[in-house]
C-alpha cells in the first residue's frame, strides 16, 4: 500500500486534513479525477513537500521525524482519488499545528485512533501522566512540601527524626562543615538537597519519596545510601563519594563540572568507577566543553558504567550519541528492505508495463532518494554541526513564533537562548531588537540593532531598526544616519523615509534647544 518518493498521475488538489497519534500523523490530500497532473511527495527532518502540478502542501514541521519512515501512497474509491501521507515522529508527542507557520488548532489535536476520547478507557500511559500530575501538584502546593534547612553547623551530629521533621519535608543542607547529616529508618523526605559544604556526610536510612539527592558546589562531601535514591544529581563539585549499600537502588549520577567523584557499592565493588569532568572531557575532543553547561550521564550499560556526553537533538529532545546513534540505525531502512518494497511495485500492474532496464533505473532511483533522505536525517541529528544548527534553528523559529502572537518577552528569551548557540547570525540580533523596541526597551534595542548591522553591513532591517532604537533615544543625529543607510539599501522603504524626516525636525528642534 505505502510507497517511497516517487511520482503518481492524478489530478489538481483542492484541499487536505490531517490527524495524528503520539507517534506519527497522517496527512489526506484529495485529488479531482477530472484533472491531470502529477504527485511528488518528497520529506527532511523537519520538512514536508506535496506537489500537485502547480499546487504544493509544503512547509517547515513543528518537530522532528524520522525521514525513513515516512511513506506516502495513493488511495482510490472508484473515480475519487487521495494521497495519504504517513509521517513517523522522532519523539512521541501531540502536535498542535501540521507545519510550524500554521495557527494552533482552535480545538484539541484530532487522534487517528478515535476523536473523541472523553468515554474511551484511559490508556496506561495517560494514567501515569495524571498521577504524575497529581503528585506534582502536591509538592507544589503551598500547605504541601517544606523545606527543611540545615545551615551553618560545623562539626555537629545532626538526625532528621520524623518528629523534627514537617509531614513532607525537602531536606536542604546548606554551608555546613564537618558535620553529619542522619536520614533515619522511619523517617522520609520528598528529596535531598546539599549546597556549598565542606567535610560533611549525609547517610540516609530513610525513604526519599522522589529518589532524588541533588549535591552542588561541595567538596570532599559523601553520601551513604541505604535506600533508593536512583538520580543524584552533582554540579560544581569536588571529592565527593557515592556509597551505595545495593546497586540496585543506583540509576544514574547526572553531572556538570563534577570533579573527584567515586560511585561505588557494597554488594557489587567490580562496579565502582571514578568520574571526573576533565578526565571526561578531554576524551570527546571536539569542540571545547564548559563544566557549567555542559552535562554527564553516567548510567550502567552493558554490566559497568558508562558515562556520556548529554546531546540535545533539533527538538531540544536530550539524549547521548549512542543512544541517537542506536536509534537511526533501528529506523534506517535497509537495501534489502528497499529491494522489497520496490519488488512489491514492480508486480502491479504498473511493473509489467515497465521494461528490465527500466525496473532497474526505478530500483536505482529508490536506492538514491533512500541515501539521499538518509543523509539528510543524519545531518540533522546525528552530527554534531547539524545537530547545533538545527538546535538554533529550532530556538529562531520557537521565538518567531511567540512574536507573531504578539508574545514579545517570550519571542526575546528564545532569541537569547539561539543567540547563546550561535551569536554570528545578523537576523537573531535584529529579530531580538524588534522585541526589545517593541518593549520599550530601546538601549538593548540598539545594542543588538547595532550587533546586527556589524556582521551584516548590508542588512537594511538591521539598519531601520537602530534607527528606532536612537530616535526613541532621543539620538536624533544617529537615528537620521541609520535612516539614511536604509534608504540607500531601500529606496523605496515609505517608513524609512517618514522616519527620516521625523528625525531630521526633532534634531533641528534638539539642536535650537541645546543653543538657547
Amino acid at each position: 500500500m505505502f510507497h517511497v518518493p516517487g511520482t503518481y498521475s492524478g489530478g489538481e488538489t483542492s484541499s487536505y486534513s490531517w490527524t495524528q497519534t503520539k507517534s506519527e500523523v497522517e496527512l489526506r490530500a484529495k485529488i479531482p479525477a477530472d484533472a491531470a497532473s502529477s504527485v511528488k511527495c518528497s520529506f527532511e527532518a523537519r520538512k514536508l513537500q506535496l506537489s500537485f502540478g502547480s499546487d504544493t502542501i509544503a512547509g517547515e514541521l513543528p518537530a522532528v521525524v524520522v525521514v525513513d519512515d515516512c511513506l506516502w501512497s495513493v488511495e482510490s474509491e472508484g473515480a475519487a482519488k487521495t494521497v495519504v501521507v504517513a509521517l513517523r515522529k522522532a519523539v512521541p508527542e501531540l502536535w498542535t499545528r501540521l507545519f510550524a507557520a500554521d495557527a494552533p488548532m482552535a480545538e484539541a489535536p484530532r487522534l487517528l485512533d478515535g476523536g473523541d476520547r472523553a468515554s474511551a478507557p484511559k490508556s496506561k500511559e495517560e494514567l501515569l501522566k495524571e498521577a504524575k500530575a497529581r503528585a506534582k501538584g502536591a509538592l507544589d502546593g503551598p500547605s504541601k512540601a517544606k523545606v527543611h534547612v540545615v545551615e551553618g553547623r560545623k562539626g555537629e551530629a545532626v538526625v532528621l527524626s520524623s518528629d523534627v521533621l514537617p509531614e513532607l519535608p525537602v531536606v536542604h543542607v546548606s554551608k555546613c562543615d564537618g558535620c553529619t547529616v542522619t536520614l533515619p529508618a522511619g523517617s522520609h523526605a520528598i528529596k535531598l538537597q546539599m549546597e556549598g559544604c565542606t567535610n560533611c556526610t549525609l547517610v540516609v536510612h530513610g525513604k526519599v519519596l522522589a529518589e532524588t539527592l541533588e549535591i552542588w558546589e561541595c567538596t570532599d562531601c559523601k553520601a551513604e545510601l541505604h535506600t533508593k535514591c536512583a538520580t543524584v544529581q552533582l554540579d560544581g563539585c569536588g571529592g565527593i563519594g557515592l556509597k551505595y549499600a545495593c546497586a540496585a537502588h543506583f540509576d544514574r549520577v547526572m553531572h556538570a563540572g563534577a570533579r573527584r567523584v567515586s560511585v561505588t557499592f557494597d554488594d557489587e565493588a567490580a562496579l565502582a568507577t571514578t568520574l571526573d569532568y576533565d578526565d571526561l572531557a578531554k576524551a570527546e575532543g571536539g569542540a571545547p566543553l564548559d563544566d557549567k553547561v555542559d552535562q554527564f550521564i553516567t548510567r550502567r550499560v552493558g554490566g559497568a558504567l558508562l558515562s556520556e556526553l548529554v546531546i540535545r537533538l533539533c527538538n531540544d529532545f536530550p539524549t547521548t550519541q549512542r543512544e541517537a546513534a542506536e536509534y537511526a540505525q533501528r529506523t534506517t531502512m535497509k537495501a534489502d528492505k528497499l529491494d522489497e518494497v520496490v519488488d512489491g511495485m514492480l508486480g502491479s500492474s504498473l511493473g509489467r508495463t515497465l521494461t528490465d532496464a527500466e525496473k532497474e533505473q526505478m530500483r536505482a532511483m529508490v536506492r538514491q532518494q533512500a541515501d539521499e533522505a538518509a543523509a539528510a536525517q543524519h545531518s540533522a541529528e546525528q552530527t554534531e554541526a547539524g545537530r547545533h544548527a538545527a538546535r538554533v534553528d529550532f530556538k529562531k523559529n520557537a521565538g518567531n513564533e511567540a512574536f507573531k502572537g504578539g508574545n514579545y518577552q517570550q519571542a526575546a528569551v528564545h532569541y537569547t537562548e539561539a543567540l547563546a548557540l550561535d551569536d554570528g547570525q545578523h537576523a537573531l540580533h535584529s529579530n531580538r531588537a524588534a522585541c526589545f523596541l517593541k518593549l520599550g526597551r530601546y538601549a538593548q534595542a540598539k545594542d543588538d540593532a547595532a550587533a546586527c548591522v556589524k556582521l551584516a553591513p548590508d542588512f537594511a532591517k538591521g539598519h531601520f531598526r537602530l534607527a528606532l532604537a536612537l530616535q526613541a533615544l532621543e539620538e536624533y543625529p544617529g537615528a537620521c544616519a541609520a535612516f539614511g543607510r536604509t534608504l540607500e539599501l531601500e529606496p523605496k522603504n515609505k517608513d524609512a523615509a517618514s522616519g527620516l524626516q521625523m528625525a531630521k525636525m526633532q534634531a533641528e528642534r534638539q539642536r535650537r534647544m541645546q543653543n538657547a
